[in-house]
């Protein structure tokens, strides 16, 4: 089986030009897994050749609305593309976050066939402060753990845990698992170690930089620096370290490259700042 991560965006709340917010795509098996929903979501999709009618997960972070906002507009995309008696994305987020989501569509489509149709997904809501298991299918498993970044959007990181045992000329090859890792935004915080322990991908919020912010090293305003999520990724032992958030300004200022240079004097492994579009295979 081929697992993809494909980023869709990868910009900050304001994103540097011709970026999007930050959104992730996994694609396992029979599973689609949207991560995160910003307000082009249904752009970026389109960018990439993805249809929602494809997804059959969304797990949403934060709720933050360069997280979230999207949500809407995919259950109007729902309500007005899919069979009225189809099945219906399964949609995960924190008990915190779901009132957010819930608000979002009263306000944008309260009068419309979007609000009972969305009321129709299959609700997942997951503990706010706690750590968590949600089986996606058989051959998946998600594991989530508060981040840091603030009280009022509380979020949670996802460990997917994806096991391929794939057979070949009719035999069952040894499994494996790739195990994929998400912070969405968040400071330097411990519980990013149990996130990303062994992970093939880390995908770390690192909106700030240590050697253009000295006085910020360890992250502030709820978000991380690339020095302090490559710390945390090397003692993690994680294998790709893909940093993103970055400030749009630094970005636009050409200064890409000093969050990966400062990021790999602290991690040994690959660092990498994707553009959106870009697709991993695994």
């Amino acid at each position: 089986m081929v697992i993809q991560v494909t980023f869709l965006g990868t910009g900050s709340a304001l994103p540097s030009r011709g970026a999007a917010n930050c959104a992730y795509l996994i694609r396992a098996g029979a599973a689609t897994i949207l991560i995160d929903c910003g307000p082009s979501i249904l752009q970026q999709l389109d960018a990439v050749a993805v249809s929602p009618g494809e997804i059959t997960h969304v797990f949403v972070t934060h709720r933050h609305g360069d997280h979230a906002l999207g949500y809407p507009m995919l259950a109007l995309w729902w309500a007005l593309k899919l069979p009225r008696d189809g099945p219906l994305p399964a949609v995960i987020a924190s008990a915190t976050t779901w009132i957010s989501l819930d608000a979002l569509i009263s306000h944008s489509y309260g009068d419309a066939h979007v609000a009972s149709r969305a009321g129709q997904v299959q609700r997942i809501v997951l503990p706010t402060e706690q750590s968590a298991e949600t089986p996606i299918n058989p051959a998946i498993m998600l594991r989530t753990w508060p981040m840091k970044h603030g009280d009022w959007a509380p979020v949670l990181g996802g460990r997917f845990e994806i096991i391929d045992g794939e057979t070949s000329s009719g035999r069952q090859v040894k499994a494996r698992v790739v195990t994929l890792a998400f912070t969405g935004d968040t400071e330097s915080t411990e519980n990013v170690l149990l996130l990303a322990q062994n992970a093939d991908l880390l995908v770390h919020d690192a909106g700030l930089s240590a050697s253009l912010t000295p006085d910020l090293k360890m992250g502030a305003h709820g978000h991380s620096t690339a020095e302090a999520a490559a710390e945390l990724a090397q003692r993690a032992g994680a294998r790709h370290l893909a940093l993103v958030h970055l400030e749009g300004e630094n970005v636009d200022a050409g200064h890409t490259v000093v969050y990966l240079a400062e990021a790999s004097r602290a991690f040994d492994g690959l660092v990498s700042a994707p553009a959106a579009g870009l697709t991993l295979r695994f």
